[in-house]
């Protein structure tokens, strides 16, 4: 028989990883812009499909969890930044759009939204709150290319808005450093690697719509944080029942912890 603190933690612990399963972030099935710039067109095309997951391995999703209460966090305090401006209260526009959904381009006929962390000044920002490993990396060698390509797909949401485009960012916080470490990149706002994006999700949503679970064997496969992929299914043959991962996926996924949907 379990002591009662036991029992209370088990009680804790269950109300805690079931508001992070059934988080709306958890939830999503359908396909959004943080998903549309990942290298492996496998990953996608299960994801288009809705095919049910396979990877037994995946736990409880803590670190992006403490990435959503951040990115909260930050829409209070640009929020309330808003009412402190005199411009806010002379006409009523902010200059810190904040949460703001874009339509970042269609996908076989249906329109692809996305929620933007913050848009000012001609700038799109998408916020990544990440490990010291995934920081360092990023500084080093640049956000990636998912990462890139899914703040341009924003930046082609707010210019289809009438809105000027011209930086897209992101902006990398540390998630168990100190504040200093932080990093803001960015770059000039790419409207054909925007365009580029959707495009290819679009071909292989046609594709996986025509021929179902056949369309799994004529995508191309990519090392892309497969020890997390929702999808993978270690030595399968069968690509219907699940990905064994690409051969050259041998490198530890350090930064997959980071990736939720940011």
């Amino acid at each position: 028989m379990s002591t009662p603190v036991e029992a209370l933690v088990a009680e804790l612990d269950g109300v805690i990883e079931s508001a992070i399963a059934n988080a709306p972030r958890s939830l999503q099935t359908r396909i959004g812009p943080s998903e549309m710039g990942i290298p492996c067109d496998l990953r996608l095309g299960y994801k288009l499909l809705g095919h049910p997951e396979t990877n037994a391995s995946r736990t409880v999703a803590w670190k992006p969890f403490i990435g959503t209460a951040v990115h909260d966090a930050l829409t209070i305090i640009f929020a309330l930044a808003n009412h402190a401006l005199p411009s806010f209260r002379e006409d009523g526009i902010p200059r810190y759009h904040v949460e703001e959904k874009v339509v970042v381009g269609q996908v076989n006929g249906d329109d692809i939204d996305g929620t933007t962390d913050l848009y000012v000044d001609g700038t799109v920002i998408d916020w990544k709150i990440v490990g010291g490993p995934s920081l360092r990396k990023y500084k080093a060698e640049g956000p990636g290319d998912q990462y890139q390509r899914q703040v341009h797909t924003y930046g082609a949401g707010w210019a289809q808005l009438g809105f000027p485009v011209k930086n897209v960012a992101i902006y990398f916080l540390p998630r168990d450093q100190e504040w200093k470490q932080r990093h803001f990149w960015h770059e000039p706002y790419d409207q054909a690697l925007a365009l580029e994006t959707v495009s290819k999700v679009d071909g292989i949503a046609k594709l996986t719509s025509a021929l179902g679970a056949a369309a799994l064997p004529l995508l191309r496969r990519a090392p892309a944080w497969c020890r997390s992929c929702p999808w993978l299914a270690p030595g399968s043959t069968d690509l219907a029942r699940g990905c064994p991962g690409h051969p050259d996926a041998t490198a530890p996924d350090s930064s997959l912890t980071d990736l939720i949907a940011q």
